[in-house]
């Protein structure tokens, strides 16, 4: 170890101290011995009579140069002291750009959980119990899904509309049988209000989808996160079988 002019004065500066214990088989440079001889720094070698005297009378403070670990990490392994304003935490203290495909699927998400919310509280409005309980149970079933990909945990399976995801598909792709009524291809302005609501946050649910394909599939076409993928897929199913209760009147006359 070489023991350099600049170390010593940056170790005297974040702690001032008047004896320095100097490891054996260290070589000390000829300015940082005469820093030590300008400040009136005492050099004891380690393990000598004097260092040991020293320390247990506890007058020497040992300086001790802390090893410096960076406060984040970016992917490619570079490191930083402070968050640059154009990075973002993905996970835990690792950074990535703000336009990391992965940061701007969790934008879209947080922005459909931000208005489904608010028309949950529209809807609340209406006094209709089943609308609110199925409105409460997709803002729950969303919340999960933004969860489970933040903390980076496996979604677990959950029903909704008091329905497993597997059924829900069932029941979309066939509403004549479930419903009594055929698929809504031809929804217009002459829909209700409620439906023509249903069906913009169902289009909204289908963009997210997009973006959750991009940000887990990587180039090798190898899929992470199927579990939330597959989520997203029935998220504008579930929708779309409220838009058919909606049309059908379950929900009332709106």
């Amino acid at each position: 170890m070489v023991l350099t002019e600049d170390k010593l004065k940056n170790l005297y500066r974040k702690k001032e101290f008047k004896k320095y214990i100097v490891e054996n088989g260290t070589i000390m440079t000829p300015s940082a011995r005469q820093f030590l001889a300008d400040k009136g720094i005492e050099l004891v070698k380690e393990g000598t009579t004097e260092e040991k005297t020293a320390m247990q009378e506890k007058v020497v403070e040992r300086v001790i140069e802390k090893a410096i670990t960076p406060k984040y990490i970016g992917l490619a392994g570079e490191s930083y002291f402070e968050k640059p304003e154009h990075m973002t935490q993905i996970s835990g203290n690792i950074l990535v750009k703000k336009n990391d495909e992965r940061i701007i699927f969790r934008g879209k998400l947080d922005s459909l959980q931000a208005k489904w919310l608010v028309l949950q509280k529209e809807f609340e409005s209406y006094g209709n119990e089943k609308l609110n309980k199925d409105m409460e149970s997709v803002s729950i079933f969303i919340k999960k899904i933004v969860l489970s990909e933040v903390l980076d945990t496996e979604l677990e399976e959950i029903k909704v509309l008091g329905e497993t995801l597997d059924k829900i598909k069932e029941i979309s792709h066939n509403p004549k049988k479930f419903f009594e009524i055929g698929h809504m291809f031809d929804i217009s302005a002459k829909n209700s209000m409620l439906v023509l609501k249903l069906n913009e946050m169902r289009s909204s649910s289908r963009e997210i989808e997009i973006a959750g394909v991009t940000a887990f599939l990587n180039e090798k076409g190898i899929v992470t996160k199927k579990e939330i993928l597959k989520a997203l897929n029935r998220l504008s199913s579930i929708i779309y079988v409220m838009m058919l209760k909606g049309e059908k009147g379950e929900y009332g006359d709106r």
